[in-house]
Order: C-alpha cells, then structure tokens, then sequence
C-alpha cells in the first residue's frame, strides 16, 4: 500500500529525559500511526538528524566536551545527563559559531551522535518498547533527503528567502505574503534554525495525493503555521495536530528549565503496581491521549494515571478474543468513525470510543494498535 499520509512530529534531540509532554506526543503519533494504518497508506516520517543537526544538540555536545572530556557516558543515567542540559541553559556562556559548525557539520555529513545522545537514544528505545511505542528509528543512521545548499536555491526559486548573507548577515525565511513575521532560517554565522532539517527532510517526499500530518506542541506553533504554509508552496497538501504541553504541578516550562524529576517516562515505567504490561500501555494511552485531549491544560496528575491504568486492566479482562472478535473489515468500518481532518483517526476520540456502555471491543486486532 503507498503512503497516502505522512506522519511527520517534530523530533527530540536526544538530550533529556522524555518528559509529559514528549510522553503525549509520542502516544498520539503512534495512535495515529497504528490506527490510521487500518484505512489508508501511512509512513511514519523520523530521521534522527532531524534533531541532531541542530544547535540545541549541537551546542550541548560541545559543552560537555568542553567541560568534562574524559567522562564514560555509556553508563550514565538520563537524569544526570538531564540535569547537565538544564545547568546549561541556566549558566551564560560565550558564543562558539566556529565549533558549533564543526559539531553540525560531524552530526549532518557522518551521522555522528554524541556517547551522551546515544547513551539517551539507547534508554528511549527500552521504555518505548515496555510502552509499546513502536521504535521511529532511533537507532538508524541515514542522511537527510536534501543537501541544505539544495534546500536554500529552492527556497530562494520561490520568493521564500530574504538572504543578507552577502552582507555578513543571516537569511530569513519569508512568510510576509501571508501575514507572518520574518523568521531567521540561517544566522549571520551561517548556522541553520532547527526548521532547515525538518525542511530538508520533507520537501523531497511531496507527492501528488499525499498528505502532510505536522505534529507539534503548541509551544511552536508559529513555526508550524510558516512551515506548512512553505511546504504547500511546494505543493504539499498539510495538516498540523499542536498539542497542548502538560504542565507539571501548574508549570508548563520547556524541558530546559527542569521541573521533571519524578516523572519522566523512567520514573512512571518504574512505579511499582500490579498491572501487567498492556494494562500499563493502554492506561497510559487512557491518560495521555483519552484524558489529556488535544488542547487539555490540566496539569499531569499521578492518580489518574493509575485509575487510568486500573481501568485498562478491566477492560483487557473483558475484551473478546478468537472467534468471538469482529473481523478487521468491522474494525476499519468503526474506525473510519473516528477519523478527523484529513482522514486519521484521531486518538482522543479512539481512547474515549473503547470505554463507555457503548465501547469498542478491545479486539485483539484493536490491542495491536492500543497496547
């Protein structure tokens, strides 16, 4: 089948914990990914140097190189690699153009990773694993699908860029004929905005009949409005899913600030319960994607994540099996209820449908996609 839809979140650089917020994404992305899947084409788009060429790793990789060179991050934990990101967003520090090219260039032409990133890579792929989130590639290794040299003559083709470069200054991508404000795309120290890599990536993969699904925090939001509004110059027919942050204890902050420990996707796995694993997966995906609705702002609230899982063991111990469950054509025919914008299911709706007098059977076809 080909891929009528694309699936394209926005990427984590490998430099944090994955927190409430990175939780939420991910589980909505695989929703829609998994139950979409049951009614069209749909390729989940991931390229790790989507997060990688960017100067939020770039610029944290040099720091630690800079300040404790000998360390072995192999058997470092997330939390303290954590906690050095946050110091480093909190102390001032002098501007290194220089190096930061040098670290972009490593991590866009070899596909270098820093040990700390692939110390974090290698902990993300075991909890999403227990959360039966399937693995978007962060262990593979390609190059991103257009040279950024390629993506600015194509931009410029289009009447997109106001390039001062010659001047010594930065180039901005311009979204002035719709009303939004000038957005840096290149410094005058030729360093790329994190949107040149997602452009890089995705420019070349718009088809005729294709549909572009941008998944985002709502924390971007105005990137993501440009971003589309460039894709579709290209042609791209684009839907974007912002969802809302989840504060933690009233603070909806950037994962730079702290304000995690203790709930990290670590720190939940690891609650000590008596649910098995697809209790576990599927009250998650009760809570992140049922209970925190696509705009929630509700602050994360423990307890309701374990009533949530709770409940998933209830629902799996009533859920059909063998010859007593529907067929898929019955499910594609449910799911196609559930579907919003451009034809995915969407998640809160599918978490809310398989609860209630009226739920849908937990099939196991239908655990595939929820556990």
């Amino acid at each position: 089948m080909s891929a009528d839809l694309l699936v394209a979140p926005v990427t984590i650089t490998p430099t944090k914990p994955l927190t409430p917020t990175h939780i939420k994404g991910l589980i909505w992305t695989d929703l829609m990914v998994k139950a979409s899947a049951q009614l069209t084409g749909v390729r989940l788009v991931w390229n790790n140097r989507m997060a990688t060429v960017t100067v939020q790793s770039a610029a944290f990789w040099r720091h630690l190189d800079r300040t404790e060179p000998g360390v072995d991050w192999s058997g470092e934990s997330e939390e303290r690699i954590g906690e050095r990101y946050v110091r480093f967003h909190a102390e001032p520090r002098e501007p290194e153009p220089r190096a930061i090219r040098e670290y972009l260039a490593r991590a866009d032409e070899d596909g270098w990773i820093h040990p700390a990133g692939r110390r974090m890579l290698s902990r993300w792929r075991r909890q999403l694993d227990l959360l039966g989130v399937d693995n978007p590639g962060l262990a593979d290794d390609r190059p991103l699908s257009m040279s950024a040299r390629s993506l600015v003559q194509a931009l410029a083709e289009c009447d997109l860029l106001i390039d001062h470069c010659r001047f010594g200054g930065p180039v901005y991508l311009d979204g002035t004929r719709w009303g939004l404000p000038l957005r840096r795309l290149i410094s005058g120290d030729g360093i790329p905005n994190y949107l040149v890599p997602i452009l890089r990536e995705l420019v070349p993969l718009i088809r005729p009949g294709r549909t572009f699904l941008l998944v985002h925090d709502d924390g971007i939001t105005a990137d993501y409005v440009l971003l589309a509004r460039v894709l579709g110059v290209f042609g791209a027919r684009v839907t974007r899913v912002p969802l809302s942050r989840v504060s933690v204890d009233g603070r909806n902050l950037s994962s730079r600030y702290g304000g995690w420990k203790g709930v990290t996707l670590a720190d939940l796995s690891a609650l000590p319960g008596t649910a098995g694993p697809d209790a576990y997966r599927l009250g998650m995906r009760l809570y992140f994607a049922g209970t925190l609705h696509q705009e929630s702002a509700q602050s994360f609230r423990p307890e309701l994540l374990r009533r949530c899982v709770g409940r998933a063991a209830g629902l799996l111990a009533r859920a059909p099996s063998g010859s007593d469950a529907p067929t898929g054509p019955l499910l594609a025919a449910s799911l196609s209820r559930l579907r919003a914008g451009r034809g995915y299911v969407d998640p809160y709706r599918l978490m809310t449908a398989v609860q209630g007098k009226r739920a849908l059977p937990l099939t196991p076809l239908l655990r595939t996609i929820c556990t």
